[in-house]
């Protein structure tokens, strides 16, 4: 039976109200989460201070103000214009990415908010990340700067040209610069920028090409390039930050190293372009890949494994390995210039569209770019894909579109 009268429209009115009512208990439970997380931040600051260890927790607090500033924070979405130019890097942080192009370097957090933006100036512009910090530095110069992902946090001044600097998930600098005495001058610094490590680096040891430290900041990885008889030696070092003197884990004779990641406190996965290895912080050499001679054209060390491509010119071809640098998948790819490794999924880029595949190699979908994309980043917040001036988070197309791609795409792959 229909009701009728008064009573009936004061039940239309009430399930009418029912969304605005709603709302406003979402805005509440918003307005006291927000409230929540700036009193966790001041009671974290008083007990930091209260304790005395204000110097040694700086960075900390510095991070979790920016962790409460960023998820507060509207959401931009993407694409996003950069203003960066030619992309020349683009680095991970927490909830966020750096990219460095040829105007300048800017961050942006994984929903598309700009939260720092940087004009070097500098002629040879580089950087390296953190988890959630990067250093800035010109390597035809002597500055360096630290950003954390809102602001700067410090600039330093060396005392030579720099070469190549590093940065710990916990705040450890590690900067090499020219050495008149010798050849090239390594020094640390600790998370209060205090020097607690000086190592000058002969001919025989090699100029540092690339650095990495390990997840709690303790040891730091140094693979080395020199001459030695008219041949180029690659010296891969071991530098244990509170045991004294370096460890020669290998040296490779006719190798360029090209990437350094840690998996553990206690393994180190080096990448050369001849060859992968797996090395063991105790200096155990624990598993070895070679390349059988093919060119390096990308790499991406991420997400438990590591995916390498090869080739030049009209061929290209993939190997994926695990942690083990056991093969999970190897065939011929179509041509690329870059690659990335998802979780489950690998992503090339080409001259003008994103290609991903599954781990055992079979097609998935295209994304046509309107410009040549130049770098990607793949996370557990989406694939991100950089051309110059752009950044945009790619969605992948539905799978009826995906389909008929499918028989294109692999038409355009080379026979093995």
């Amino acid at each position: 039976m229909r009701k009728t009268g008064r009573r009936a429209r004061k039940e239309e009115m009430s399930a009418g109200r029912i969304e605005y009512i709603e709302a406003a208990r979402q805005r509440l439970r918003s307005r006291r989460l927000r409230r929540t997380i700036l009193l966790v931040v001041l009671v974290a600051a008083v007990v930091i201070y209260l304790t005395g260890v204000v110097n040694t927790s700086v960075m900390a607090l510095e991070n979790l103000a920016d962790t409460v500033r960023i998820a507060l924070m509207p959401e931009r979405g993407f694409p996003q214009q950069t203003g960066t130019g030619a992309v020349y890097q683009v680095e991970q942080l927490e909830g966020s990415f750096v990219v460095l192009g040829e105007d300048g370097c800017v961050v942006y957090s994984h929903s598309g908010t700009k939260l720092n933006n940087i004009g070097t100036g500098y002629a040879r512009p580089a950087l390296a990340a953190g988890k959630n910090s990067f250093v800035l530095y010109n390597r035809s110069g002597s500055e360096l700067r630290v950003e954390s992902r809102t602001r700067e946090l410090y600039s330093r001044q060396t005392d030579g040209d720099l070469y190549l600097c590093a940065l710990s998930d916990g705040g450890e600098l590690a900067v090499v610069t020219d050495d008149v005495r010798k050849l090239a001058m390594l020094t640390v610094y600790d998370t209060s920028r205090k020097e607690v490590l000086t190592w000058s680096l002969t001919t025989t040891e090699g100029i540092p090409m690339r650095m990495e430290f390990s997840p709690d900041g303790s040891q730091l990885a140094v693979a080395t390039l020199t001459a030695q008889e008219g041949q180029v030696v690659s010296n891969l070092y071991l530098v244990n930050l509170r045991a004294g003197d370096p460890q020669l884990l290998a040296s490779e004779a006719g190798s360029t190293p090209l990437d350094l990641e840690w998996q553990s406190n206690s393994r180190l996965l080096a990448v050369y372009d001849t060859h992968a290895a797996l090395y063991g912080s105790d200096g155990s050499a624990q598993a070895r890949r070679e390349f059988g001679g093919a060119a390096v054209a990308g790499l991406s060390a991420s997400s438990g494994g590591l995916a390498v491509l090869f080739g030049s010119g009209q061929a290209s071809s993939v190997v994926l390995m695990n942690s083990s640098l056991d093969i999970q998948y190897e065939g011929t790819v179509p041509t690329a210039h870059g690659i990335a490794r998802g979780s489950d999924a690998f992503y090339l880029l080409c001259d003008s569209s994103v290609e991903c595949f599954g781990l055992d190699g079979t097609y998935q979908w295209t994304v046509a770019m309107d410009a040549r994309p130049q770098a990607m980043l793949a996370n557990s917040s989406g694939l991100f894909v950089f051309t110059d001036n752009m950044v945009q988070r790619i969605t992948p197309p539905d799978q009826d579109a995906s389909s008929e791609a499918a028989d294109s795409a692999a038409s355009s792959v080379p026979a093995a």
